[in-house]
């Protein structure tokens, strides 16, 4: 019995933790001393059912607890941020609380350790979750429309400013926006990816075709760099004759976008 108590009280102080973390992360809060207040709200949860309250107490012993716990773990500057700390304090309980429910009406009893494996993987989800999100954010924040002219053609796509982008054609001097395979085939449906990709485009009658070398560490390697009509970005941004680059590196996997976008175009 007694192991099982403290067995309890243990995993009430990680879960506690996981969430005062997670409320930490959500709304960018600093917590202060968060094991301690984590401990005190365990102990609340431990000692509760000692008293035999009803059903109507216990809910007012809960949001005691989430109250107290959040003005003790966290600074906040008005009632309104105390209010929102409080709310996502106990919706992330109610999360915790939820999975171990839905969990329980699936396969019936299981043991104590359990309810810590999902409050773990609840972490986690919501945490890979909000980083992605995060991501996308950033990404939509510094992402434009991109429309691309040239011999009568029309292309529209979305494009991604890339401050890191610094790469100027050799011999125009002109800033370098690199695009998809994707892309480049919708301007030159008569390149395969193959001669594309093994630099066999010399009699494909690219406009101002020419490779320029890129370096990096280690090694290098050549890009093929081509002019088109037009360049249009965002809704005022106007640019004739524009150079694009021919890029096989998969940045729009990790941006989501088929068009990197030069940094001097900002």
């Amino acid at each position: 019995m007694q192991i099982e108590i403290e067995l309890s009280l243990v995993i009430n102080v990680f879960l506690n933790f996981l969430i005062l973390s997670l409320t930490s992360l959500l709304l960018k809060e600093r917590m202060r001393l968060p094991l301690l207040w984590a401990l005190l709200g365990a102990c609340i949860s431990l000692i509760s059912p000692l008293f035999l309250l009803n059903v109507y107490f216990k809910i007012l012993l809960q949001i005691f607890t989430c109250l107290l716990i959040t003005s003790l773990a966290y600074s906040f500057t008005s009632w309104k941020r105390f209010f929102i700390i409080c709310g996502t304090f106990v919706l992330i309980t109610f999360l915790f609380g939820g999975a171990n429910y839905a969990l329980q009406n699936l396969i019936g009893q299981f043991p104590l350790f359990v309810v810590a494996i999902v409050g773990s993987l609840i972490y986690i989800i919501v945490k890979i979750i909000y980083f992605n999100q995060r991501k996308k954010n950033n990404i939509d924040k510094f992402s434009y429309k991109v429309i691309i002219k040239d011999n009568g053609k029309v292309l529209q796509e979305d494009g991604f400013l890339d401050t890191g982008n610094v790469l100027y054609d050799t011999i125009t001097k002109k800033p370098v926006i690199l695009i998809t395979f994707d892309v480049f085939q919708k301007l030159y449906s008569n390149v395969s990816y193959i001669n594309a990709f093994m630099k066999k485009t010399q009699n494909c009658s690219i406009k101002n075709g020419h490779y320029i070398k890129i370096n990096s560490i280690g090694s290098g390697t050549s890009i093929l760099i081509f002019t088109v009509d037009e360049l249009l970005v965002g809704d005022d941004k106007s640019y004739k004759n524009a150079m694009l680059g021919l890029s096989f590196s998969g940045f729009d996997k990790c941006f989501g976008k088929k068009i990197l976008l030069h940094s001097e175009l900002f």
